[in-house]
């Protein structure tokens, strides 16, 4: 149990990003290997007060099915469920860590910067907004999505088209990047933005892979700072 709110905003984030990872894993693990024989015809699970729920092996069969029918390199509906989920969870509780004045907030604006920071937020906050109010398979915009934000990018007198451009040998060296260049490079432009624009076309998934993986090395980033601090 985490100790405040911001604490359990932040296990959010780590959360989100682990089972990421491995949600990969069983994807690729469910194209590789036909698992339908493997399958109970009746998966039951206990919950509290003894309630027993059973999940109907037809409806997994089905998924794994599809699953070990879908080429490598093609995108998959488990796919599209551990990385769309993973991608809003890290979204929402990086934006929930945010929302008041924190060590944590702190933190992000002294490596940031407040412009830079303003972008990072305003761009996590879309990703979140998206992605919660979806019901669209093509995940298409609707005004919710970005109003609010942009009308908020209006009155503080910035620039509609937000930019946010991050290296992580200059940015947060205690991270060890893969290639001297590796990093982020955002641009939402939210003047441009109307109702049903592709979501993709705005931010591919490579961008929001990067994303998420940014704000969970900001928060492993932070936790190490915490922890030489407190010695």
């Amino acid at each position: 149990m985490s100790d405040t709110p911001i604490d359990d905003a932040l296990l959010l984030v780590e959360q989100n990003f682990y089972f990421l990872h491995a949600g990969e894993f069983f994807a690729l693990w469910s194209r590789r290997e036909d698992l339908v024989d493997r399958v109970p015809s009746r998966l039951v699970k206990v919950f509290e007060g003894g309630v027993p729920y059973v999940f109907d092996g037809g409806l997994i069969e089905t998924v794994l099915h599809h699953e070990y029918a879908t080429p490598d390199g093609e995108g998959s509906l488990f796919e599209y469920f551990v990385e769309f989920n993973a991608f809003r969870g890290v979204a929402m509780g990086m934006l929930e860590a945010l929302r008041e004045d924190s060590p944590f907030r702190a933190f992000l604006i002294g490596r940031l910067g407040e412009a830079r920071y303003e972008n990072f937020v305003d761009i996590v906050a879309f990703v979140r907004n998206v992605l919660s109010h979806n019901t669209h398979a093509e995940i298409r915009l609707n005004l919710k999505d970005y109003e609010g934000r942009r009308k908020r990018i209006v009155r503080m007198g910035r620039l509609t088209e937000v930019v946010f451009v991050f290296h992580y040998r200059e940015d947060l060296p205690e991270i060890a990047a893969p290639v001297e260049a590796y990093g982020v490079d955002l641009r939402v432009d939210f003047g441009t933005l109307t109702p049903e624009m592709p979501f993709l076309e705005i931010l591919s998934m490579s961008d929001l892979m990067l994303l998420t993986e940014l704000c969970f090395n900001l928060v492993m980033a932070y936790r190490r700072t915490e922890s030489l601090q407190a010695d």
